[in-house]
């Protein structure tokens, strides 16, 4: 259904009321439909999905499409209808891979009197490129801060640089100062590529600031460097997010860094410090680089999964609630310590688990809810979200008849959890809904406590938000219901510790009733927006419904 013309008044004031746990009130068969979602349940799809037999479920290999297929197994078993390609569950999707070729490659600086070739993985890592086989760029290198021009902060690295022709050196992520809004959308690469290429840069080099540096460590990205990065292909075979003008892209180390601000106004120390403390600072440094950047690229094939439930209402059933999770994980690679299947317990085979259960549930019901709900599992996340952006561009239904998207992404059962975290729901009418959902099965609702991890944007529930879709993200929180156990300091430890590492497993302590709490709350999410008589809508003056959102179209008749 299309956004209306003209919005009365009362509209106006039912779209912005509140939604209270009192006031989810599911019906008998709904009740009995939660109620029905089993611990159990979720530990027997995780136990398969996150088998070694299934070798990582990593996208476009063997592993990933056994998962694939026991997902479109379930969904059938069910009784849900396929949505995707041909009458099947399976919406294909082509991808090109791309590798560097570390011994064709390289990376030089010069000063005015000195020249130094850097070493690859231990100085930088060179990303490959998904148009060109191979390519050099040799030119001066400027600083740019944080890369980011956001007008309406009053913020611009760019503003006292000149950049064309120029490789950019940024740093990672955005000013603590930025509202938590702008500094998850800032902090997103596809935006810092569009700010460098737009003002002329031929490359873009990143030093990961300090907060994103304890957080996720220069080393760990070495580590995981062999995995290969995706693009998915468009109509016309280009690869997705591809930027022609940036013939050189690179992460660099500390060690990089203090070589490459020699002689400049401010060393490396000083630009990250300051940064840490909010001040950015932009510069001409004192050196040129050539970087030469020679990939290798192979073809691939996957698939989102793809499963559809009609809904009763005649009208409301032309409008679509997706729920999502994201089905692979990062595949078999070589770890120091021998273990190479990444199996991807908690990312995200446990998001997959509850999408299942909650798909059953649904399919369950005498009577449908009144819009049609979308289940899908979805490829490509660990590759930049390349199967939701692919299924946000291409749905199987109209994508203005999408009124919001559910996202489940790697959900902690490491302790009997109290609390969820709603991310993204302080964007739209979902937050509210989400919150009583929460409230409605016994569970608190709190604040996000890493915003530093700007999670918002690094999942697939983003890909929704940047086609103009509403969407809302449960995370299960830090606090546990078990006075004894810590539970910021265990989140905080699996982060650090077992988070993309072959650790992610089954042998990790997993309290199964938490699992089923949290898929009940996104099923009662689910129902609740189904049901509602008016589709989501994004918050007054909020940032990504200004940005993303249906523009307002002017009053018709004076109304």
């Amino acid at each position: 259904m299309p956004f209306p013309r003209t919005l009365t008044l009362a509209t106006i004031l039912l779209a912005t009321m509140t939604v209270t746990a009192a006031e989810i009130a599911l019906d008998r068969d709904a009740a009995a439909a939660r109620d029905a979602i089993r611990p159990a349940g979720i530990s027997a799809h995780m136990h398969f999905l996150a088998d070694d037999l299934l070798e990582g479920r990593e996208t476009g290999t063997r592993g990933f499409e056994i998962a694939a297929r026991y997902v479109a197994a379930q969904f059938a078993a069910a009784g849900l209808d396929p949505a995707g390609d041909q009458g099947t569950f399976f919406q294909r999707i082509p991808f090109r891979g791309a590798r560097v070729v570390p011994e064709q490659s390289s990376f030089t600086i010069r000063g005015a009197d000195h020249a130094k070739t850097l070493a690859a993985r231990r100085d930088y890592l060179l990303r490959p490129d998904f148009l060109r086989e191979a390519d050099t760029v040799d030119a001066p290198i400027v600083f740019a801060g944080f890369g980011i021009v956001a007008p309406e902060l009053g913020h611009d690295d760019y503003s006292s640089v000149d950049v064309a022709g120029k490789i950019v050196l940024i740093l990672s992520g955005a000013p603590k100062q930025f509202p938590h809004n702008q500094r998850a959308y800032y902090s997103s690469g596809e935006v810092k590529e569009q700010a460098a290429a737009s003002r002329g840069a031929v490359g873009l080099l990143t030093l990961r600031s300090i907060t994103d540096e304890a957080r996720y460590p220069y080393e760990k990205m070495v580590a995981q460097s062999g995995i290969p990065p995706m693009r998915y292909l468009d109509a016309r075979g280009v690869p997705a997010e591809a930027v022609p003008q940036l013939r050189a892209t690179a992460t660099i180390s500390r060690g990089a860094a203090v070589e490459l601000f020699a002689g400049a106004p401010l060393g490396a120390d000083k630009v990250l410090a300051d940064a840490e403390n909010g001040t950015s600072h932009s510069f001409p440094l004192k050196v040129s680089a050539a970087i030469r950047t020679t990939s290798r690229f192979s073809d691939a094939k996957s698939e989102n999964v793809v499963a559809i439930l009609r809904g009763s209402d005649p009208v409301l059933r032309d409008e679509y609630v997706v729920v999502s999770a994201h089905l692979d994980h990062l595949g078999m690679h070589k770890t120091a310590d021998g273990d190479q299947i990444f199996n991807g317990a908690y990312d995200n085979a446990s998001g997959v688990s509850a999408l299942l259960e909650i798909a059953r549930a649904f399919a369950s019901l005498p009577k449908a809810p009144a819009r049609s709900l979308i289940f899908v599992a979805l490829t490509g996340e660990e590759k930049g979200e390349q199967g939701s952006q692919f299924f946000a561009a291409s749905p199987p239904v109209p994508a203005p008849s999408i009124v919001a998207d559910i996202n489940m992404d790697m959900f902690l059962m490491l302790f009997p959890v109290k609390d969820l975290v709603a991310l993204g729901g302080e964007h739209s009418s979902l937050g509210e809904t989400a919150k009583a959902a929460a409230q409605s099965v016994g569970l608190e609702v709190s604040p996000d406590p890493i915003p530093e991890e700007v999670r918002f944007i690094r999942s697939d529930q983003y890909s929704f938000v940047k086609g103009g879709t509403p969407a809302v993200i449960l995370k299960t929180g830090n606090a546990s219901a078990d006075p004894t156990i810590d539970g910021d300091k265990l989140t905080k430890e699996w982060l650090r510790n077992v988070y993309h590492t072959p650790k992610d497993d089954l042998g990790q302590t997993m309290h199964w009733e938490t699992g089923a709490r949290y898929a009940k709350a996104n099923f009662v999410l689910a129902w609740s927006v189904a049901n509602a008589p008016l589709r989501p809508q994004w918050n007054a003056g909020d940032f990504f419904g200004n940005k993303f959102g249906p523009k307002p179209q002017a009053m018709v008749g004076g109304r």
